[in-house]
């Protein structure tokens, strides 16, 4: 039989001496390196309701629920805890950068799927002219503070502007199928915009 090598023999002895190497969590608290994977948690100061987060989850944890018809117009955005892999793209691809960040917060385990959900809400713009969803209020006060004076360019992110100065308020959707001149001052999605500016340039199309 041969002998125990002389390394080998020392890590026993010092086993026996200094206990085991293993931690001792759940019964001790353990501090996660500094750059671990936890829990990812929505900051609602910095959060703006894009939606870009459940984009480019690759596991469909997170979801947008647009909700139109209340009032206010709300969105949800929800992350599903049971579904997360830890990736991190969501913190990596955040619009604001710290709209949702991996925290060090790792003991999620429970018995009930329900408590592993967690949601922001945010209140939506909706177009002025057929009702659709052009995004949050906070998405776009964020991108006309971004870009300055030249949000003044576009009338939507001027109104948002505005709206937040208490100059404005916004009017309720009209559902006229054909764009009027005035129309040009409104909150319009895409859609609209487009109808409203090629009736303006080239005339009525009926």
């Amino acid at each position: 039989m041969r002998k125990p090598k002389l390394r080998e023999l020392g890590e026993a002895i010092r086993a026996l001496v200094e206990g085991p190497y293993t931690t001792k969590f759940p019964f001790e608290p353990i501090e996660p390196p500094e750059n671990f994977r936890g829990k990812p948690e929505f900051q609602p100061d910095q959060c703006v309701g894009c939606g870009g987060c459940a984009e480019v989850c690759p596991a469909g944890a997170l979801s947008v629920i647009d909700r139109p018809q209340e009032q206010p117009p709300m969105r949800k955005v929800e992350l599903r805890l049971d579904q997360c892999i830890f990736c991190g793209q969501c913190e990596l691809n955040c619009l604001v950068d710290k709209g949702i960040v991996l925290t060090q917060e790792f003991d999620l385990a429970t018995w009930d799927r329900a408590s592993a959900r967690e949601s922001i809400e945010k209140e939506l713009v909706l177009c002025e002219q057929c009702g659709a969803v052009i995004s949050t209020k906070d998405h776009l006060q964020y991108i006309a503070r971004e870009i300055g004076a030249k949000s003044y360019s576009n009338a939507t992110l001027m109104l948002v502007r505005e709206e937040a100065l208490g100059l404005v308020e916004f009017a309720s959707p009209e559902g006229r199928e054909i764009p009027q001149r005035a129309d040009m001052i409104k909150l319009l999605c895409p859609k609209c915009r487009r109808a409203v500016v090629a009736r303006e340039l080239f005339g009525p199309c009926d």
